[in-house]
């Protein structure tokens, strides 16, 4: 089954899916974008046909709360991995032809096994590799296997890990990378207070890890993502818990002729890593919770970021997925109110948007901020809680990059404010969200 969708002219800026949040995204060989996504009990691969056209078909059929769990374009063309939703189950989902073949990886668990989140990569013939861990909920420990899947379907696994090891409070997350022309795996575990991260390689009959990350935490949040740079690195980011400290830090490691890893975001889960050869640069979703602030609910507000050595850029909704294009573009997967949104700038982006706002003591409320590099141009400013359906309050002009506003009429409190200045090259919205509510007490 396929569909033609046809987006409204914006420029550079297309609907994938009305009513879909999250996907993934890749790039083919030419540049051409690929989205993958779930739709209820269906997994579907929506390909960039031409401006604003996108083509999309259902690739397998799902059983309920299954999710899409990684997503490449190779040279034999699309394939996902897609884990149910007890998380037992793990397949292979890859385009033929004619039509899609589905390939079972995982062999059955036992009654307290799960699934760790999979990770996937290509060959060069476009074969896939997967690695992913076996986990044991009673005793905590682990398995780490990588799957080898050949032109016919077969698949070939290899234990990397035995007796266990690294035990984990939740089913460690891994990542194959290749490097050098052989395969490598990133796992990522948390154990009695540590959060660590091994890069497994193959030496001579055995696997031998090394470690590129290690410090206090409880466990790793999500998926790790993994790839060797431009510059010949070994780069990963991943998220990791802190519950003592309620923050989930970002990390990004770089493993050179020695390891050097670093906290870049306080807060956020990762959802993706693209390698250039400015730098690494990670997309993530830092979010601002009902407990945040005070109110009920169990809706998120997200701000999708993207970071690039000091450089922070957010975004106006759910960042899914960020990819180099072809001459240094970028590409960029949103999720929004009105579904999943695909955007390509010709650069990185730079855009930073600032807000700030403050109570004046007689109900109202003095918001501002600015747009870096822009010196006109308009900015919608929204109040914002979590769980609720937000409000525009304000369409304002930019004045030598800068804007201020004046509400008097937050009626309801705690609120917070996002303000999202829409490149009228690009479509992309910037954005700024406020991450310290107004009260009744100002």
């Amino acid at each position: 089954m396929a569909f033609v969708l046809i987006a409204p002219g914006r420029a550079s800026a297309d609907i994938v899916a009305r009513g879909v949040h999250d996907g993934s995204l890749a790039l083919g060989a030419k540049g051409t974008p690929y989205v993958a996504y779930m739709h209820g009990k269906s997994l579907l691969v929506a390909t960039r046909t031409g401006a604003g056209r996108w083509h999309a078909e259902v690739a397998d059929s799902v059983s309920a709360g299954s999710q899409l769990m990684a997503f490449e374009v190779g040279a034999a063309g699309p394939v996902a991995l897609v884990l149910s939703g007890d998380s037992r189950r793990l397949n292979l989902v890859r385009k033929r032809l004619p039509g899609w073949q589905t390939i079972r990886l995982n062999t059955k668990l036992a009654g307290r096994g799960y699934l760790g989140w999979p990770g996937l990569t290509l060959d060069r013939a476009g074969l896939p590799l997967v690695a992913y861990t076996r986990w044991n909920s009673g005793n905590f420990k682990s398995q780490l296997l990588l799957s080898r899947i050949n032109a016919k379907g077969g698949v070939s696994t290899t234990r990397i890990t035995a007796e266990g090891f690294p035990q984990s409070y939740v089913p460690p997350p891994a990542e194959p990378v290749i490097v050098g022309g052989r395969v490598h795996v990133l796992e990522s575990y948390g154990y009695r207070g540590t959060v660590a991260t091994f890069e497994w390689f193959p030496q001579k009959h055995t696997w031998t890890g090394l470690g590129i990350d290690a410090g206090l935490g409880d466990f790793p949040l999500g998926p790790v993502f993994g790839g060797i740079g431009p510059d010949g690195y070994l780069h990963a980011a991943w998220t990791e818990s802190l519950i003592p400290l309620a923050s989930a830090p970002v990390t990004l490691a770089t493993r050179g002729r020695i390891s050097d890893s670093t906290f870049i975001l306080d807060r956020a889960l990762t959802t993706g890593l693209a390698l250039t050869g400015t730098g690494a640069e990670v997309a993530a979703n830092e979010w601002v919770s009902p407990d945040d602030i005070g109110v009920s609910g169990q809706k998120y507000l997200w701000a999708g970021t993207i970071v690039h050595r000091r450089s922070i850029v957010e975004l106006d909704g759910w960042l899914a997925g960020l990819a180099v294009a072809p001459r240094g573009a970028r590409d960029v997967l949103l999720g929004g109110a009105a579904g999943l949104n695909w955007y390509r700038s010709p650069r990185r982006l730079t855009t930073r948007v600032t807000i700030e706002a403050s109570d004046q003591g007689d109900g109202t409320v003095d918001v501002s901020g600015g747009v870096s590099g822009v010196g006109s141009g308009k900015v919608v400013l929204y109040r914002e809680r979590p769980s609720e359906k937000r409000v525009a309050v304000a369409t304002v002009n930019l004045s030598g990059g800068a804007f201020s506003f004046v509400d008097d009429a937050p009626v309801v409190r705690p609120i917070l404010y996002r303000a999202v200045y829409t490149d009228p090259r690009t479509g992309i919205p910037y954005a700024a969200l406020l991450r310290e509510p107004i009260t009744d007490t100002g």
